[in-house]
């Protein structure tokens, strides 16, 4: 089963040429980190964290993510992992085979892959339902087509059961199943939602603390007693449960500097992990 773009059209153009367009100024652009990345060779698997909201208010920020992780060369296999939304399919969700697509063109799923961690992990499963409508994970593909052009493939997780616990033990699986193999891990979450600015600034700063530490219980505290409302904390978790490298947080924004709405922000973060 091919997987057909929901979020076209809305997080992102529909047209290729405009996409890429588009992209190319959210790495260029005075908000962007000013340059367009460029992948050579090989060096080390790395993970990333970044946004998912619609590019124009989330993009800039999500691509200081992808040039830091490409000048650590080209993958084979990109795993992302993003929040559940919408409360359909299974609690841990592994698209199982064929290719997700966008408007850059098709990317092929790992079925080996797929097929190995829910053997690994047996709260993982094979499931297509949870992706369907699902834009957490879709809107990163476009990311990766611009960023790596062609020769990789993706596994999507999505994540409806985010404890703590759980995240763990998919990190662990994780490197389980891709050791020896040459990959990046995307961890798709924005953080604080529709509170006023001040809040939003307090809140999010809790979050980027507790990553920039590597300190899963800090971003756990954060969410339960602070009431901090990250969607992907468990898909954070996984990542820096893999143990692929140290945190360092590249980049901070909220809606608000867009929409100029600064009662209802939602904030956003990328960070490389390498």
């Amino acid at each position: 089963m091919d997987r057909k773009p929901i979020a076209a059209g809305s997080f992102y153009p529909s047209d290729p040429e405009d996409l890429r367009d588009y992209i190319r100024d959210l790495f260029t652009s005075k908000r962007g980190p000013g340059e367009l990345p460029d992948p050579d060779g090989f060096k080390k698997n790395v993970g990333l964290i970044v946004p998912h909201a619609g590019y124009v208010y989330s993009g800039t920020t999500a691509a200081y993510a992808y040039l830091a992780a490409s000048e650590f060369g080209k993958p084979d296999l990109v795993v992302i992992i993003g929040p559940n939304h919408t409360g359909h399919g299974k609690q841990l969700s592994v698209w199982p085979m064929g290719l997700w697509k966008t408007p850059l063109g098709s990317v092929s799923v790992d079925e080996s892959v797929a097929n190995s961690l829910v053997d690994t992990f047996h709260p993982c499963a094979l499931d297509y339902e949870a992706h369907v409508f699902e834009h957490s994970i879709e809107v990163q593909i476009p990311f990766l087509q611009f960023t790596l052009g062609t020769g990789f493939k993706i596994l999507p997780i999505c994540m409806m059961d985010q404890r703590k616990d759980v995240a763990r033990e998919l990190g662990n699986a994780l490197r389980k199943v891709l050791s020896g193999k040459r990959f990046w891990i995307v961890a798709s979450t924005d953080l604080n939602h529709y509170e006023d600015h001040e809040m939003t600034i307090y809140k999010d700063k809790l979050i980027i603390n507790a990553v920039e530490s590597g300190n899963i219980e800090e971003i756990y505290d954060a969410v339960d007693k602070e009431n901090v409302t990250m969607c992907g904390f468990g898909c954070v978790t996984t990542l820096l449960s893999t143990e692929i490298g140290t945190p360092k947080i590249l980049k901070h924004s909220t809606s608000g500097e867009i929409s100029e709405d600064f009662d209802q922000e939602v904030g956003y973060m990328s960070a490389c992990v390498c």
